[in-house]
């Protein structure tokens, strides 16, 4: 049996979710435990997701996908070539280091305590989609003609780019070949499975969020 522990709304969780799909392997998702000697036990890190197979505890959401490839190779989610299989990997290191920082700008906008340097957020951001535009294929999926690891990352990071064209950041809208994979990619039921998920997970976190805020603002009337 194959458990990943962590939630739904990650997208570093639902990047392994949406391989598990694109491949057919039954993957359990439980509730990470975050904080509890328990779950730092089988991460020192305490971050999420952590799978476990048969025993086997491993952390690292692009690790824990490239075991799985591992584990059944077919349908690959790399590619065959040399090249599909360097650009499959390139793309979700350029979005975990050069543009992971979206999640910051939107937090900023709806949490007017969380604060960050905006303009220096931006240019880094900027910077990071600017790689991305330049490694996206102009056609097909991210790095090849079908699905792949690329798309396992992007996907799920595209879920909080549309929240943040929602409060009108029109960003990701100035890359013509990001604009055009997002037009592609919503008709891909895997991406709107996991894109419905991650809503769900999205919603019932920020209504307790909400809850937690106002019973804090009542404690100090």
């Amino acid at each position: 049996m194959i458990v990943l522990h962590g939630s739904a709304g990650s997208p570093y969780v639902a990047r392994v979710r949406m391989l598990g799909y694109a491949k057919g392997i039954d993957i359990a998702l439980r509730p990470a435990a975050l904080g509890t000697p328990e779950f730092q036990a089988m991460n020192p890190i305490g971050k999420m997701p952590v799978l476990e197979h048969n025993g086997f505890i491993l952390p690292e959401s692009l690790i824990i996908c490239e075991y799985l490839e591992d584990l059944h190779p077919t349908p690959s989610m790399l590619g065959v070539t040399p090249q599909e299989r360097a650009l499959a990997r390139l793309i979700p290191r350029t979005v975990d280091l050069y543009c992971a920082n979206l999640l910051s700008l939107l937090r900023a906008a709806s949490d007017s305590s969380f604060k960050i340097d905006e303009a220096t957020e931006r240019a880094n951001l900027n910077k990071g989609l600017n790689a991305l535009e330049h490694f996206l294929q102009p056609t097909g999926y991210a790095a090849r003609a079908e699905l792949s690891l690329a798309d396992c990352v992007l996907v799920p990071w595209l879920y909080y780019g549309a929240k943040l064209a929602s409060i009108g950041d029109d960003t990701l809208s100035r890359f013509a070949k990001l604009s055009r994979y997002i037009e592609m990619v919503a008709d891909d039921p895997i991406a709107q499975r996991v894109w419905a998920e991650m809503d769900e997970a999205f919603r019932a976190f920020m209504t307790k969020w909400k809850a937690e805020q106002e019973a804090a603002a009542a404690q100090k009337d």
